[in-house]
């Protein structure tokens, strides 16, 4: 049997990485018991919520442990891991009865209404899935492509979709509108890590992402055909809501809290009308909070990626490399080989990665996966006449009014090379140390 989202969710379990509330839970209550498990690393599984049929699950990757665990390797190892399954792409295979369509809903019975959406923020414009992978396929080339994108429930069989001119989606559907054609669209909830992962990749143009989930997984990832639209999913998912963005149809869509911690105002965005909703029996519905450990996970993995190529590049020791919590700012740990080291890791990483805005080096005894760890080594280990490299006039993120990301600073965290008689840390005594206690 394949891996998927229940098999995952088992291994974590038996490790004690998910946190399931005890009864019912209502909508309002979950973002702040969401929120509390995230900040504990651990995955969120509500069985039962009060209105609704299917449980609710989050903060899949909230944690480098769950992440080590998704793409079965040691944590310091997740970056090359992902490297090595861009470089060993896996074409899906096709498999009937699916257990995603195990139930299926067509016309006014496909009503996503009966999903556990959640207002994620305040003044989120209402209920939205924000972890649905949007598969959909290229008109000319006939290949997919996989990404995520917000949808706000708008009715029972309606969805306001975000996607941007210049990412794949928005350049797909642009050739559907200048045919005057719907986009065939199909939203995939319930997935095994290996596949958000993929979503959140953003490959060459033409690279269906399904490919690297199943180079992901080490074997071929079993989709299936879609019962209303001409797409494939894969076959053990949860639930899939099948439909069409509008061709020369816009409507108001948002505010939304989005991944830097603010909102995003209302925009003029497109239309999808469910055909279809199909899911597994027991089917248990995904969401996934903007900003949070898991989207920094997922949306820094292909960049900690660019970063990590460029770096050793130069011939760097790195130990370990994070773009978390937020992808803005990379902390990299390194064997120093000379003096300056650092500053040349700096340097290398900024330019592979424009938007990085703070990178802070330090040696290979600092845990960067640990901001506790990391504010230690600024601490005790920055010295900042000379240690610090600023960068002005540098393009970063592009939506920036304000000029907060057209400039950049490095910080030199390690200690004076090879000095490590007076850089040792403390540690406690454990028991087998052979240490005895004066009286």
């Amino acid at each position: 049997m394949q891996s998927d989202l229940r098999s995952f969710l088992a291994g974590a379990g038996a490790r004690g990485l998910v946190s399931r509330p005890d009864g019912a839970v209502s909508l309002m209550e979950i973002p702040e018991r969401m929120e509390a498990a995230g900040r504990e690393g651990k995955i969120f599984l509500a069985e039962q919520v009060e209105g609704f049929e299917a449980p609710l699950v989050y903060n899949l990757l909230g944690s480098q442990e769950l992440l080590a665990l998704a793409l079965g390797c040691g944590r310091e190892d997740a970056i090359r891991r992902f490297i090595a399954a861009g470089e060993n792409l896996i074409e899906p295979v096709l498999v009937e009865n699916a257990p995603v369509q195990e139930r299926v809903f067509l016309g006014d019975e496909a009503d996503v209404s009966r999903l556990p959406l959640i207002v994620h923020s305040k003044k989120d414009a209402g209920r939205y899935i924000s972890a649905g992978l949007v598969v959909a396929k290229d008109p000319d080339t006939g290949v997919q492509n996989v990404s995520f994108n917000r949808m706000q429930l708008k009715g029972a069989r309606k969805l306001g979709v975000r996607m941007m001119p210049s990412n794949h989606l928005g350049m797909m559907q642009q050739k559907y509108e200048e045919r005057n054609r719907p986009m065939q669209v199909a939203v995939v909830l319930g997935n095994h890590p290996c596949e958000l992962i993929a979503a959140s990749s953003s490959p060459r143009y033409g690279v269906d992402e399904f490919t690297l989930a199943s180079g992901l997984r080490g074997e071929a990832l079993e989709m299936t055909k879609c019962k209303t639209v001409d797409l494939a999913v894969p076959a053990r998912a949860e639930i899939v809501i099948e439909g069409e963005v509008l061709p020369r149809v816009r409507e108001a869509e948002g505010p939304f809290g989005d991944f830097m911690g603010y909102y995003v105002p209302v925009m003029e965005n497109h239309v999808v009308r469910v055909t279809a909703v199909t899911m597994r029996e027991g089917a248990i519905f995904q969401t996934m909070k903007a900003g949070s450990e898991e989207d920094s996970r997922l949306l820094g993995l292909s960049r900690e990626a660019a970063v990590l190529k460029a770096v050793e590049a130069m011939g760097a020791k790195v130990r370990a490399l994070s773009l978390s919590p937020i992808i803005f700012n990379c902390a990299i740990s390194i064997e120093q080989r000379f003096e300056g080291e650092a500053k040349n890791v700096i340097l290398a990483a900024m330019g592979a990665y424009p938007w990085l805005k703070v990178c802070v080096v330090v040696d290979h005894d600092v845990d960067v996966f640990d901001k506790n760890d990391i504010w230690w080594a600024i601490g005790t280990r920055l010295k900042p006449e000379t240690g610090v490299v600023q960068v002005n006039n540098a393009f970063g993120l592009g939506r920036d009014p304000y000029r907060l990301h057209q400039s950049k600073l490095g910080l030199d965290c390690t200690i004076p090379l090879g000095a490590w008689d007076e850089f040792e840390r403390i540690t406690i005594p454990r028991p087998g140390d052979g240490i005895g206690f004066p009286v």
